[in-house]
């Protein structure tokens, strides 16, 4: 897989995915750590690398849940672009599982992504997750500029919704604007690769020293996600990505986090556990 709008590949001096095989230590690790630790924890892999994309050799994402599943306060997130969950039917305990797909619009993946699944396929999957029990969540992430964008993302959050009936069992959703580091655009500009990326609305750079579409922009993406999703299911948690509290107040969710968004996620997991009775 490749995503030209990645920032890992400015950011990591390793181009290719990295498995550790040291498994005995992270068990020892996490025990010790979730031994001293009160209170729901939320673990997400899919950070530096697709979760699922090599799970049908390695299965480490089945070590992982089976390392967790022991913990009634638990909770892990596998997050992919990959269709291939079906190493994820020999997971015992999926109710303890998300399976979290990241989104973009078929133009989007046409033009920046190589070798990941079709987004037709993303949902197919996410169906398939959810009729084995697993909680499913949707990453729109990073949301890009372009004349049709809204209609296009308004398309895609419908398609969501057709292929998962059930909302119950969506976990989270979140958005995030394409976000970069001026290093990944001298990275791509060597090989004329930052076009038309860069070239794509509006970009500024912050005072974090990211570059980001301007703010209206962003308030625009995230307000009419926020539209679709809300007249279909309005209990949907929905949350923002590296955003400013301006942001979150100008697009309507900022009443979502009135505890702020890590217990906002915490209240939810709770509710996925079956534990929110239990520490209130």
């Amino acid at each position: 897989m490749y995503c030209r709008y990645c920032i890992l590949q400015a950011y990591l001096e390793c181009q290719s995915q990295v498995v550790f095989d040291n498994f005995a230590d992270l068990e020892k690790e996490v025990g010790d750590k979730l031994a001293v630790r009160p209170g729901v924890v939320r673990f997400g892999t899919g950070e530096f690398g697709d979760s699922l994309y090599l799970e049908d050799k390695l299965h480490l994402c089945g070590k992982i849940a089976a390392l967790l599943a022991p913990y009634p306060n638990v909770l892990v997130e596998f997050k992919t672009k990959s269709a291939g969950v079906n190493g994820c039917a020999a997971i015992r305990d999926p109710c303890k599982v998300v399976v979290g797909f990241s989104m973009n619009t078929p133009r989007m993946v046409s033009l920046f992504e190589q070798e990941t699944a079709s987004i037709e396929d993303r949902l197919a999957a996410a169906k398939r997750c959810v009729d084995m029990g697993f909680w499913v969540a949707f990453h729109f992430d990073p949301m890009l500029w372009y004349p049709e964008w809204e209609h296009e993302y308004r398309a895609l959050v419908t398609d969501v919704f057709s292929a998962i009936s059930d909302t119950s069992r969506i976990a989270w959703w979140s958005l995030g604007g394409f976000r970069s580091s001026p290093a990944l655009k001298v990275l791509l500009k060597r090989t004329n690769e930052h076009l038309p990326l860069f070239a794509m609305g509006e970009l500024v750079q912050g005072e974090d020293g990211k570059i980001r579409y301007y703010r209206p922009i962003r308030v625009e993406f995230y307000s009419a996600i926020k539209d679709e999703v809300e007249k279909r299911d309005p209990r949907i948690p929905l949350y923002l990505c590296m955003e400013s509290p301006e942001v979150w107040m100008q697009s309507g969710m900022l009443k979502r986090i009135p505890g702020g968004l890590g217990r906002y996620l915490d209240d939810r997991a709770e509710h996925m556990l079956g534990i929110a009775k239990v520490n209130s």
